[in-house]
C-alpha cells in the first residue's frame, strides 16, 4: 500500500544544498508543466477517472490538485522572502480535491496554471542569493521548519509524486 500511496518515497530532502544543486533543482521545477502536459496528452474522459490505487483520487483530481498546491507553494516563498515568522499556508486538499470543481474541471485549466505558475515561480527563484534560500517558514502540517532550499526540494517531490500516481492509473511507465 505504501508503494502506491508513495511510489517515489516519502519526501525527504537531503541535510543541505549547494549553489549548483539549488540551481539544478530550479531547472527541475521549471520543468514540470512539460512532464505533466506530455503525460496527460490526449487522454480520454475514462483515463482522467482512472484511480493509482482503490479510493484514490483521480487523474482529473490530481492534475487539478498539483496546480493548487503549487500556488501555495510559490505563495510560502513569496511569504517567505517578504516576511518574518512566517507560518506556511496551507489548506484542507483532501476537501479541495473532493469539489465538484477539482473532479470536473477540465485538466487544460490547471495545466494552464500549472505553466505560469511555474514561470513566475522560476523566475522568483532564478533571481534569488543564496541568503535568500536560507529564509523559510514553518510547515503547520508537517510542525517542521523549511527553509527555502528544502521547498524548492519539496515542490519538485510533489510534482513528481503525482506524476508517479498518474503514471501508475494510466499503466505506463
Amino acid at each position: 500500500m505504501e508503494k502506491l500511496q508513495y511510489p517515489i518515497g516519502k519526501w525527504n530532502p537531503p541535510t543541505s544544498f549547494s549553489w549548483e544543486e539549488i540551481q539544478a533543482n530550479i531547472e527541475i521545477l521549471k520543468s514540470i508543466p512539460a512532464a505533466y502536459k506530455t503525460l496527460t496528452a490526449d487522454l480520454s474522459e475514462q483515463d482522467l477517472q482512472k484511480q493509482y490505487r482503490v479510493g484514490s483520487w483521480t487523474v482529473q483530481q490530481i492534475v487539478n490538485h498539483v496546480a493548487d498546491t503549487h500556488i501555495l507553494h510559490y505563495i510560502r516563498f513569496k511569504h517567505s522572502l517578504t516576511e518574518s515568522n512566517v507560518k506556511g499556508v496551507v489548506a484542507n486538499i483532501d476537501a479541495w480535491a473532493n469539489l465538484t470543481e477539482a473532479q470536473t474541471a477540465p485538466i487544460e485549466y490547471s495545466l494552464t496554471l500549472l505553466e505560469g505558475i511555474h514561470q513566475r515561480w522560476g523566475h522568483l527563484l532564478s533571481n534569488m542569493s543564496p541568503e535568500d534560500f536560507e529564509k523559510g517558514y514553518y510547515h503547520p502540517m508537517r510542525k517542521v521548519y523549511v527553509n527555502l532550499s528544502d521547498g524548492l526540494h519539496m515542490g519538485i517531490w510533489h510534482g513528481q509524486h503525482h506524476l508517479a500516481h498518474i503514471k501508475l492509473a494510466l499503466g505506463v511507465q
